[in-house]
């Protein structure tokens, strides 16, 4: 490592890693074949087996809820529409009562002057 100096003059330590000198094992076939024991590999194969099963039925749980996420979600959507056409045909029809209202009050308002102004 090397000391170096950043653009606003603050030290900083360089380091060089070659990535091609780092292996990691990165899928299972690699941890199983590590130089251990005949038991201890088979515990290990035990071991992986199980937790690759765990993973199957934990990725089967989380598709199991993506799915049943999707139809609510789509059935909430769906009671939401429906929730918006019955407001709108509230409305209409609260316009037309409305209208009705106010035609039947001026013709008995205008009724009714003209009986009292018909009085003798």
């Amino acid at each position: 490592m090397k000391p170096s100096t950043t653009t606003d003059g603050k030290d900083s330590l360089e380091t060089n890693v070659d990535l091609h000198d780092v292996t990691l094992p990165n899928d299972t076939k690699q941890l199983g074949q590590t130089s251990s024991p005949p038991a201890a590999s088979a515990a290990a194969q035990q071991s992986i087996g199980s937790t690759q099963c765990l993973l199957a039925s934990i990725n089967d749980l989380l598709k199991t809820k993506l799915h049943t996420d999707a139809r609510l979600r789509h059935q909430t959507d769906k009671n939401q529409q429906m929730m918006n056409e019955w407001v709108i045909a509230a409305a209409v029809i609260d316009r037309f009562c409305f209208v009705i209202f106010v035609i039947t009050l001026a013709a008995g308002s205008f009724v009714f002057f003209l009986l009292l102004l018909a009085r003798p």
